[in-house]
């Protein structure tokens, strides 16, 4: 009888320890897509508005665990501030020598986004991203419960 104690003892350790990761990571993920829609929204609405040039593009590929290519492009932004000339990075497929609307700190010049990403529609995907850790989360808490008998 003291063995089964000992065991269940282990597996109850070896489970908190698996549900702590669990939430510790979705908790992680939640707030870093909250952080990255607030700050996309409030760079929307006090950022300075122009319209730079695409330089280059560049493409990353890589697998997901179920070995389906995923590719996420970033383009080179050349833009004026003031007479001074800058080039940042943004996200997304532009043609070199297209005009891309964009925005920018004035506070610090080197955080850029597209236009189209600072507003809700471009963040749809942040949206679905939060929703779908949400409900991660839920059903952890859920299984949680019905797996521990209070």
């Amino acid at each position: 009888m003291a063995r089964w104690s000992s065991r269940r003892s282990l597996s109850g350790v070896g489970s908190f320890a698996f549900f702590a990761a669990w939430f510790g990571i979705l908790i992680v993920m939640l707030v870093a897509q909250v952080f990255d829609i607030v700050s996309a929204l409030d760079l929307g609405r006090h950022g300075v508005r122009t319209t730079g040039v695409a330089l280059s593009t560049r493409s990353e590929t890589w697998n997901d665990t179920d070995g389906h290519p995923i590719t996420v492009n970033y383009t080179k932004i050349g833009f004026t501030v003031g007479t001074q000339r800058h080039v940042e990075e943004i996200s997304g497929w532009y043609a070199t020598g297209e005009k891309v609307r964009i925005v920018y700190d004035p506070e610090s010049v080197n955080v850029v986004r597209s236009e189209e990403d600072t507003g809700l529609g471009g963040l749809a995907g942040n949206f679905v991203g939060i929703a779908i850790l949400l409900a991660m989360l839920v059903f952890g808490v859920s299984f949680v419960f019905s797996w521990h008998r209070w």
